[in-house]
């Protein structure tokens, strides 16, 4: 009859097995938590850094860059053209450097069809301070509704001018003007409807004027979708506020609407109200389901 052997456990070969686990998931802890300090200081001096070089290059554009172009160039939309590829570049370059430098990454999805684009508004959410950097970043001549505080700031205020930029003031009969003959020329307007940075937690809010501008010249309307996570650079925040983790700007080119025959037969006061809380309806939905 075979005796079958009650297995002996070694009360002190477990416990200092059961240590070395314990041990080694403690190192393997403090060491993610090291990693994670380390990251977090590094995107901060990033950030800071990224923005010093952002304002200092405006101002060394401005100086240095556009006179030439200005001097070599007597045709003033050659010029402007130019100068917007200039921004162009060096808006790319800075995205590039914010995403292999583990500041900020970002995804363009559908980018393709700006190629194909022409005459037409692009209307984008405004989660974050980078948003104009990131579409400007893929599109090399395209004209831009700016708020006026950025015409008076000393290191972009020079970079305003040179591009030609549509100043948003309050005078909307002098923007109307600017905005038709940049459409007449087939070029693409950049606007954000909220005028502003959305902030955090609440509801976003349209402004009529790019509903004016769509339903008066039947201009087509390019959506475009931005998804800030975590969110960043948001409406009040200050630059070091930074997220406990990297950013990640996902940047979509969603539907075309063609306003030729939008509510043909109605006033065009009822068609910017509708077209503006259609609008804003569809990007709210858009962000929650996001």
């Amino acid at each position: 009859m075979a005796v079958i052997r009650s297995p002996v456990f070694c009360a002190s070969c477990c416990e200092g097995r059961g240590n070395g686990a314990g041990r080694g998931s403690r190192e393997t802890g403090g060491a993610a938590v090291m990693f994670e300090k380390i990251n977090y200081v590094w995107r901060l001096i990033g950030t800071g850094i990224a923005f010093a070089c952002f304002s200092l290059g405006g101002a060394l554009m401005t100086l240095f860059v556009f006179p030439p172009i200005a001097l070599l160039t007597k045709d003033d939309e050659t010029r402007i053209r130019r100068v917007r590829r200039v921004i162009y570049h060096a808006f790319r370059f800075f995205v590039f450097m914010l995403r292999i430098g583990g500041i900020i990454d970002s995804r363009f999805h559908g980018a393709e069809k700006l190629s194909q684009l022409r005459g037409a508004l692009i209307v984008a959410n405004h989660p974050a301070l980078l948003d104009t950097v990131f579409l400007m970043s893929r599109m090399p001549d395209v004209q831009c509704i700016v708020k006026h505080e950025l015409w008076d700031n000393p290191y972009l205020g020079g970079v305003m001018r040179a591009a030609g930029y549509i100043r948003n003031d309050g005078d909307a009969m002098s923007m109307m003007t600017q905005c038709e003959k940049a459409l007449a020329k087939g070029q693409n307007i950049l606007i954000f409807p909220e005028g502003t940075r959305s902030v955090p937690g609440q509801p976003i809010r349209f402004q009529r004027g790019f509903a004016n501008i769509a339903t008066h010249f039947e201009t087509p309307i390019q959506l475009v979708t931005i998804l800030c996570d975590p969110p960043t650079l948001a409406k009040g925040s200050p630059w070091y506020a930074i997220p406990p983790r990297q950013s990640r700007f996902d940047i979509s080119f969603d539907e075309l609407l063609d306003m030729s025959g939008y509510l043909r037969h109605e006033p065009r006061s009822i068609k910017v109200r509708r077209l503006t809380r259609e609008l804003e309806q569809y990007y709210i939905g858009k962000l929650c389901h996001e």
